[in-house]
């Protein structure tokens, strides 16, 4: 089994590696005040990971689609069910990538208490052990895309 196929098939209750999803390359990550999908301020400045690598490419496509789109709507799930993501936007370009980076879980990550959750949070910098540019046709098919229901923001 190669590192991919690890991470991807990992038990996402009792992880040994936790993911991060972004649209840019980054060496190292830093807390960050975080927003949730209406744009509202969540309560603390963190590194938020998922045990789910689906949830991590999810995340690494997610601004890129919100910035090219005027109307889009995202619902990313954190439970660790497909499809990770479902959405509605009118444009994917072409080619469309981003990063999952990959830290070995830890004492110092910290679950979030809510049931079923693969969501952790982490309150200092992290530097991943491993960088995955992942690209949407690759993984499109854990997305579910909505095509007649696109709300304005």
């Amino acid at each position: 089994m190669n590192k991919l196929e690890e991470y991807q098939s990992q038990n996402i209750f009792e992880p040994k590696y936790l993911f991060h999803g972004s649209p840019i390359a980054i060496e190292q990550l830093e807390p960050r005040q975080s927003h949730d999908a209406t744009n509202i301020e969540n309560e603390d400045k963190a590194i938020f990971l998922s045990s789910c690598f689906f949830t991590a490419v999810a995340y690494a496509f997610m601004n890129k689609i919100s910035e090219i789109n005027n109307h889009y709507s995202f619902k990313i799930n954190n439970n660790g069910e497909l499809p990770a993501m479902s959405f509605a936007a009118d444009i994917i370009p072409d080619n469309l990538y981003g990063y999952v980076y990959v830290f070995e879980k830890d004492d110092s990550i910290i679950k979030d208490n809510h049931q079923n959750t693969t969501q952790y949070r982490c309150y200092h910098n992290l530097k991943p052990i491993d960088v995955i540019k992942v690209y949407y046709d690759d993984y499109k098919q854990y997305f579910e895309r909505e095509s007649n229901q696109i709300k304005s923001r």
